[in-house]
């Protein structure tokens, strides 16, 4: 239908040839296609293997795409962005305050980490990691969780007590101080 090209701009104000057929597309693009490209720019995919963790995730993002598209349409806020929404409702789900930033969010879970675990804890236990032996060739070092094994499970644990050095698995670090006599 159309064979020549059309002269138009990038965002970086730059020149640049564009065919008409390409240009006549994205003019009266709407609907289905239009939900596509938006959700290929934020989308949530995971590799794996098994097929239906890929629908679930594709339907997800169609879910929350449907809800942006809907809020924008009962709100009438044209300058309203996509990424901006998503980003709303995920801190809205996980019940963190709206002004928020990510550097933000997890400094302020690192502090309340530590926290809790200094209310919770005698002071000077914390987590660490196993330190790995001279010429060890692989990246983390296991031990038997004491806690666990003495409920005669067998649990592997890559982290200690910083203090005691103490091989436990997360699930146990409190329980075990929190048994341990003062002193």
């Amino acid at each position: 239908m159309h064979n020549n090209q059309l002269s138009t701009k990038n965002k970086y104000g730059q020149e640049k040839p564009k065919p008409i057929k390409i240009a006549k597309y994205n003019e009266f693009m709407s609907g289905v296609d239009r939900a596509d490209q938006m959700i290929s720019y934020y989308s949530c995919p995971r590799k794996s293997a098994k097929w239906y963790k890929k629908v679930i995730f594709h339907l997800l993002d169609v879910t929350v795409w449907n809800s942006f598209y809907i809020y924008k349409q009962h709100f009438d806020c044209p300058d309203f962005r996509f990424k901006v929404y998503r980003d709303l409702r995920i801190k809205d789900l996980i019940k963190i305050p709206k002004n928020t930033t990510a550097t933000e969010f997890f400094q302020l879970k690192k502090n309340s980490r530590k926290s809790s675990r200094g209310e919770d804890l005698r002071e000077g236990h914390f987590e660490e990691p196993i330190p790995l032996p001279p010429n060890y060739k692989r990246q983390k070092k296991f031990k038997n969780c004491v806690q666990c094994y003495k409920q005669k499970t067998r649990k592997q644990t890559s982290i200690q007590c910083q203090k005691c050095k103490v091989p436990l698995c997360p699930l146990c670090f409190k329980d075990y101080y929190a048994a341990q006599p003062e002193g």
